[in-house]
């Protein structure tokens, strides 16, 4: 059960540290994407995609703990169920994963329009 709280108590931890940052909602990402020539714009966009792995974490944690939930049930055929949980699971922890990619792409592009 730890590992399973573990990505969410994460995303509210860094949730609670980012709470000051301006963050672009998610209509106004891609002017942002498309507009970023500062180092501020980049990491505003940066914060952006740590927020959405944070989400993608604990909704892959939510499906994990649905997909054990139908494994533990005693009566009917939920392997289906658990299936489906388990391929939402996937998907999310792949988007969290590709979220943190963009997420370290504009921190390093903020670096670098410093310079």
């Amino acid at each position: 059960m730890r590992i399973a709280l573990a990505p969410i108590l994460a995303g509210i931890a860094f949730l609670t540290l980012t709470a000051c940052t301006s963050v672009p909602s998610v209509g106004e990402i891609p002017a942002s994407i498309a507009n970023a020539t500062t180092a501020a714009e980049h990491q505003r966009i940066a914060a952006y995609f740590a927020e959405k792995a944070a989400s993608y974490d604990a909704e892959a944690a939510w499906h994990e703990k649905m997909a054990l939930s139908y494994a533990s049930r005693p009566k009917g055929d939920l392997a289906a169920m658990q299936s489906h949980c388990r391929s939402l699971q996937a998907q999310f922890t792949n988007a969290a994963k590709d979220a943190r990619t963009l997420e370290q792409a504009h921190r390093q592009l903020a670096g670098n329009s410093g310079k």
